[in-house]
């Protein structure tokens, strides 16, 4: 009888525990998925440089959710345009990288304060600021004259929005 009573323990005390972890990754997922409904990006404008080395990318907070300064390095730029041998080619472009082999997206230094308006928190990226970047392309991979790209942003939370861009003819 005392078996039993100890396994009749051991098999709920099991049962609990793992009732306790589900529910604790339930509230987990939930939290996570919350944060990304409240997170959201537009793309405003999309400018190529006349060397076409660069883009100038500005990008407003839609969401409810601020990103911090920290948070910057998770926010994801995938960018597909011809390089200028016509060949089609998609990239990661890497939160201030040194690389100059890659990609790469900055802060546009030429805009102050940036993120905009600096009223609270002037580093973060609130909701309803403005963000101004510079996307530098990788050496030797120049956009195409009349090309056109797409540029898509992903918050960390993984929410995202695109955009298509011309590039200017001669």
């Amino acid at each position: 009888m005392g078996l039993i009573l100890i396994s009749f323990y051991v098999l709920a005390d099991s049962f609990n525990r793992m009732s306790t972890a589900s529910l604790m990754s339930l509230d987990n997922e939930m939290k996570i998925k919350m944060e990304a409904v409240g997170s959201a990006v537009e793309i405003t404008n999309i400018t190529v440089s006349s060397d076409r080395t660069r883009l100038y990318v500005n990008l407003t907070n839609t969401g409810d959710v601020k990103i911090t300064r920290g948070q910057f390095v998770d926010i994801d730029i995938l960018l597909t345009y011809a390089n200028s041998s016509g060949i089609m080619q998609t990239y990661w472009c890497y939160y201030n990288s040194s690389e100059p082999n890659e990609p790469r997206w900055t802060l546009n230094s030429t805009i102050t304060p940036n993120p905009s308006p600096a009223v609270l928190n002037p580093l973060d990226w609130d909701p309803s600021k403005s963000l101004a970047i510079t996307i530098q392309l990788a050496l030797s991979n120049n956009l195409l004259q009349g090309s056109t790209g797409y540029l898509k942003v992903i918050l960390p939370q993984g929410t995202s929005n695109g955009k298509d861009f011309a590039v200017a003819q001669k």
